[in-house]
């Protein structure tokens, strides 16, 4: 029991995040049903699919993260194949946003409430994927360095926005590049050889691209904000900073560590 009380304590900060993500996932589920029932239709329903297959990098990026922790050089042979699952299903995450395409009257529903479900769907999906961003950065970080984690994003948010175009519009899946390798090459070949003629391709995913780096870069911001303590500059700071000192070399004095021993 006390074993698990120090390891819920250690990975307190991964369980409020799959908490808070649990979370909004049930109200999406909650807010499909509550339609489902109002209006005795299963439209939007596709929506679950898409959000199940944006728990998949979240949960890859999460058990990739946990294995860097470790240190060893033998995980890496378990890391590279978390890595590239999780780049082959990360577009399935920001995919979501494109759902809001789906928004238009229907009888027996206000608008406003599909509205209201659709962003909620599309949010939650979208932070899965940002998430599970962050937490590989921080692999790749821990790996290579800063600079280097940086370019890795970048290069992830680029090919994101293509992937997304390429579901959305052409409508392959990831799973195609397993089951339909030569017919997905061929059709990604075709766009670069005549970009002219496919304009639309690389728009879209240059807007799509900066739209997720700019929510990834609020993400990152708000991760690295800290509140700021203000200094004490009345009278007795200085006393107050040398007690404030020498609390902090108590709590790491090795003698204070003997006298609780003994």
């Amino acid at each position: 029991m006390l074993n698990l009380k120090r390891w819920l304590h250690h990975q307190r900060r991964q369980i409020a995040v799959i908490g808070s993500l649990a979370f909004a996932t049930a109200v999406c589920v909650a807010l499909l049903a509550v339609r489902a029932v109002y209006a005795r239709s299963e439209a939007h329903f596709g929506l679950l699919w898409n959000l199940f297959l944006a728990w998949l990098p979240m949960l890859c990026a999460l058990a990739a993260y946990n294995l860097g922790r470790r240190r060893q050089r033998g995980f890496w042979l378990l890391i590279a194949p978390c890595l590239a699952f999780w780049l082959l299903f990360f577009p399935n995450a920001p995919y979501i946003l494109t759902d809001i395409l789906h928004l238009q009257p229907q009888a027996g529903v206000p608008l406003w409430y599909d509205l209201i479900l659709l962003v909620t769907f599309a949010w939650t999906g979208a932070f899965l994927g940002l998430v599970s961003l962050y937490l590989m950065q921080s692999l790749v970080r821990r790996a290579a360095g800063t600079w280097i984690s940086w370019v890795f994003t970048l290069v992830v948010l680029g090919l994101t926005g293509f992937g997304v175009y390429l579901g959305r519009f052409p409508r392959w899946n990831s799973w195609d590049v397993l089951t339909h390798p030569l017919s997905l090459l061929l059709d990604i070949g075709t766009r670069l050889r005549h970009p002219l003629a496919h304009s639309r391709t690389f728009v879209f995913s240059a807007l799509f691209s900066l739209c997720l780096a700019a929510m990834y870069f609020m993400l990152t911001a708000i991760i690295q904000l800290q509140p700021e303590e203000a200094p004490y500059t009345g009278e007795g700071a200085n006393e107050t900073n040398a007690n404030r000192l020498y609390r902090k070399q108590e709590r790491v004095s090795p003698l204070r560590c003997t006298q609780g021993k003994l």
